[in-house]
């Protein structure tokens, strides 16, 4: 049969008045019972135990520290009560209505009388949805302290007046009562190291110890340190046996094997170094690759293949490429290819792959489906253009005007041409080989 604690249909409806009115739930009692000889099975509509063999106040009701809507009440049976069998636990409030009820392993109770020397504790444990609907009431007078309790709470830094947070207590002589409260960073432990020494036979690589153990351990040959590792210079301990190590290879018949445990230098692990900030990591990539954080280099050039950037100088940065047209190589620029492959150019078909080339070029964003420049293919070129547009004269004879009379049908007006009849007439705009708004040359690099 499986053991459960709930709450009875009454304990329910306390909890919904509790939470709506604020009214808080005060548990003054709890009982066992025997169950009338037989197992019980805990209900929802029980009012009472199936038969109740002891009631009393809860030696206490407290809160679990982790999960604060979880409770334990708790039931001291004193020594002297008994003669029966636990088979059911109840928890009262004080209106005398049935909160929780659970049942209990069978578990005979003796008295005093059959040999009991000591009081037996029941305890019970529910879950509420609101920790403030229910009230914790003890009475100091009456409450008994169970041995799990005093070794919880009862500690020498509860009883022992001085100190401050984070101090610990020691002995400063052999004599009782003679203590003082210290820092922790003042306490000094003093080891006596303890060591043996073996003669190797040859081809001998198995080592059974026989005063120490391979936890701290330092192995020296012929007075050289192996330091602990899989190497063929280095020595391991045993998976198993504690007392038992392989070398990582074997030595000529008669060779010295120092054992050392408990020397400063031995092979317990390090602790990390306040003062050293991190720089005695053993392995430095391996535990910036278990955190996954880049190292300064690495965020320094971390950008994603294939992203175009101008940079303010004529040289490309360490992991970009200059944005050339070059064909370079699909093996040494794997990534980079992947990622833009043959847009800009198949390379030599097979080994090469090209660059996009940007030189004097300016950039324009890809009409990618919009409209505005559609009918062209992502990565494509694109000539210089004018857009169509016209310009109007007035007056069928440029010469009687400001300007200046070059030839029949062919005048000049400071920086403009006019071409053509007195009525029909083409300008001829004077300027650069292109047409360009203002812009400042940079370097544009593509990363790899």
């Amino acid at each position: 049969m499986p053991f459960k604690t709930i709450h009875t249909t009454y304990g329910l409806t306390c909890l919904a008045k509790a939470e709506t009115t604020g009214t808080p739930i005060n548990l003054v009692a709890m009982a066992v019972g025997d169950g009338n000889g037989q197992p019980v099975a805990p209900s929802e509509g029980q009012t009472n135990l199936v038969r109740e063999r002891f009631r009393d106040a809860p030696n206490r009701i407290y809160q679990d520290p982790v999960e604060n809507t979880r409770f334990t009440a708790e039931l001291v049976i004193p020594a002297t009560e008994g003669g029966f069998v636990l088979r059911e636990i109840g928890v009262y409030d004080d209106q005398g209505g049935l909160f929780v009820v659970g049942n209990l392993p069978d578990t005979y109770k003796p008295t005093d009388a059959e040999g009991a020397y000591a009081d037996t504790v029941v305890r019970v444990e529910f879950l509420v949805s609101n920790a403030e609907v229910v009230t914790l009431q003890v009475d100091p007078n009456v409450a008994v302290a169970t041995q799990t309790w005093i070794s919880n709470n009862i500690t020498a830094g509860t009883l022992i007046p001085g100190g401050t947070t984070g101090q610990q207590l020691i002995k400063k002589s052999n004599t009782d009562g003679d203590t003082e409260w210290v820092d922790p960073d003042v306490i000094n432990v003093t080891v006596d190291i303890i060591d043996e020494r073996q003669t190797l036979a040859d081809g001998q690589t198995v080592i059974d110890l026989a005063t120490t153990t391979t936890y701290g351990l330092a192995v020296y040959i012929e007075g050289v340190r192996l330091l602990e590792g899989s190497g063929v210079d280095q020595w391991q301990p045993d998976a198993i046996v504690e007392t038992r190590l392989t070398l990582g290879k074997s030595y000529p018949a008669g060779t010295e094997l120092y054992a050392v445990q408990n020397e400063p230098s031995g092979s317990a692990p390090a602790p990390l170094e306040r003062s050293k900030n991190l720089a005695d990591l053993q392995d430095v990539p391996t535990a910036r690759a278990n955190l996954g954080v880049y190292s300064k280099a690495e965020a320094d050039q971390k950008a994603p293949a294939g992203m175009v950037a101008h940079f303010a100088r004529q040289t490309a940065p360490s992991g970009w490429l200059k944005a050339n047209g070059a064909a370079v190589s699909r093996a040494a620029y794997a990534t980079l290819f992947s990622a833009i492959g043959t847009t800009f150019g198949n390379g030599d078909g097979f080994n090469t792959f090209n660059l996009p080339d940007l030189r004097g070029e300016f950039l324009r964003g890809w009409d990618d489906g919009r409209g505005v420049d559609g009918g062209r293919g992502f990565g494509s070129w694109q000539a210089d253009e004018l857009r169509s547009h016209n310009h109007s004269l007035y007056g069928n004879d440029r010469g009687t005007n400001s300007g200046q009379k070059l030839a029949p049908g062919l005048y000049r007006d400071d920086a403009e041409d006019y071409v053509g009849a007195a009525d029909e007439r083409t300008i001829r705009h004077t300027g650069g080989n292109e047409t360009r708004p203002r812009n400042r040359a940079l370097l544009a690099c593509i990363k790899y």
